[in-house]
């Protein structure tokens, strides 16, 4: 039922240092954290993470996704973040995922599409309220 399920997107940027390998060793830690968090609070989503940014979809009832994104917004490894989209859905973009996750490991071609979809969070923001965005991510997740 539409109003049970709410879906949360937001854009930041990457402060973790050190090393491609040991950011992606950090985003690592992010993922098996976030997974059990999730799956017990009852959200789905999906990260992408392209060097300098992240960008996230929360989706699940809407006292969880607010706590989850708070926790997120006091997180030292993000700043600026920016919410692209909060509003209500009939049915998740990720319903198979605790936290879906596609990173800079990927591929060169990956690594251009999810580029050209954190150029710039005014330009996801513009695409139909984030819906580029959201294509981006299922097309990494379908190709899991």
């Amino acid at each position: 039922m539409i109003g049970d399920l709410f879906s949360l997107a937001y854009f930041s940027r990457n402060l973790i240092a050190g090393t491609p390998a040991e950011a992606e060793f950090e985003i690592a830690r992010i993922l098996e954290v976030a997974r059990e968090k999730n799956r017990r609070a009852g959200i789905s989503g999906a990260l992408l993470f392209s060097g300098g940014c992240f960008a996230q979809v929360l989706e699940g009832p809407r006292d969880a996704v607010e706590e989850i994104f708070e926790t997120i917004q006091c997180d030292p490894r993000h700043s600026d973040v920016t919410i692209l989209h909060l509003h209500p859905i009939e049915a998740r973009s990720f319903p198979e995922w605790s936290m879906a996750y596609a990173g800079q490991a990927e591929a060169l071609r990956d690594q251009a599409l999810a580029a050209a979809a954190l150029a710039s969070p005014d330009k996801i923001v513009a695409a139909a309220s984030g819906q580029s965005f959201l294509e981006v991510l299922r097309d990494y997740v379908q190709r899991d």
